[in-house]
């Protein structure tokens, strides 16, 4: 019997759906071969109160945009802590607990979870093949730097303690990333996993019953790293390229050997939309900010895929 096998995704506001778009069209780019499931919250009305389960900013019509760029829809309903944290590093990260839903897929032998700000630059299909002991996962290292300085990041987010500082330097970090022991933490954007029904609950139960919500700064990645504590298998950069380790990791990063990149953090690619590519890098490039122009060509290639442009990576 053929195993079923899907990426998978979590949109709950209508300010990622352009983000959604993008993705969907970076992974027809590197013509995958597995379709894409799309976690929305379920509007439907609730019988006893006669309000919908969910309220979101999405649309049907907006729902009916994500179907015709060939998604496959299914509606969930949030998770959220017990007790509310008393501040999120992020506002956009308060809905990020949900993507524990993606352990109750039913009927998948694996899935790949993406965050939707993410942009697929290779074929990453080998990713639903990958070799995973029971009950681990696939990630790839978390940046610990805190290089904007965040004040409310984790205190020893510091450089001297970040995996991607102790690790390969390129070319050896295409394929081998930092060891586990390292830096035990890895980023929650792609997560590659069986789906179990067991492990959502044993997950939900974990989470609930949370001593210390506020202790969570990171939200679905402080809790999925303590659940999955010793329990996963570590990916190179390549397959959750953090946009700020292009210059806080140089020594890491090399632009032709990115799979997949992500743009973390809230200046979002599809908030500023870059019109004349060669005068407005021109114009980045005279400031002389190395993060400007690093992050300016990070965009450029969010918009061009976005945009349907050609697009080929050069050594910039």
């Amino acid at each position: 019997m053929t195993e079923k096998k899907a990426w998978v995704t979590l949109v709950t506001e209508s300010s990622y759906l352009k983000g959604l778009q993008c993705l969907v069209r970076s992974l027809k780019r590197v013509q995958t071969a597995y379709p894409l499931i799309v976690l929305h919250p379920d509007t439907s009305i609730n019988i006893s109160t006669g309000q919908p389960k969910e309220k979101t900013s999405l649309t049907a019509e907006d729902l009916e945009s994500i179907e015709n760029e060939g998604c496959e829809l299914k509606a969930i309903e949030r998770i959220h802590p017990t007790n509310k944290p008393k501040e999120y590093v992020w506002d956009y990260f308060q809905d990020a607990w949900t993507k524990l839903r993606v352990w109750d897929i039913e009927g998948y032998d694996r899935v790949v979870f993406l965050d939707a700000d993410m942009l697929i630059m290779k074929n990453i299909d080998h990713l639903m093949n990958m070799n995973l002991p029971k009950d681990f996962l696939g990630a790839a290292n978390a940046c610990t730097c805190n290089p904007r300085k965040r004040p409310n990041y984790p205190k020893d987010w510091i450089p001297s303690s970040c995996a991607y500082t102790l690790g390969p330097i390129k070319p050896e970090s295409e394929d081998t990333p930092p060891p586990v022991e390292l830096k035990g933490y890895f980023n929650s954007g792609l997560l590659v996993l069986t789906p179990s029904k067991q492990t959502f609950e044993d997950l939900l139960n974990y989470f609930y019953n949370h001593p210390d919500v506020d202790s969570l700064s990171f939200v679905d990645q402080d809790v999925l790293n303590e659940f999955f504590k010793g329990k996963w298998v570590p990916l190179s950069y390549t397959y959750n390229a953090l946009k700020t380790l292009r210059t806080c990791h140089s020594s890491v990063w090399e632009d032709k050997a990115i799979r997949n990149v992500h743009y973390i953090m809230s200046d979002k690619p599809w908030k500023k939309e870059i019109i004349d590519f060669e005068q407005e890098y021109d114009d980045v490039k005279k400031t002389g900010d190395q993060e400007a122009i690093s992050l300016f060509i990070l965009n450029s290639w969010w918009w061009k895929v976005y945009k349907g442009i050609e697009l080929s990576i050069g050594n910039d």
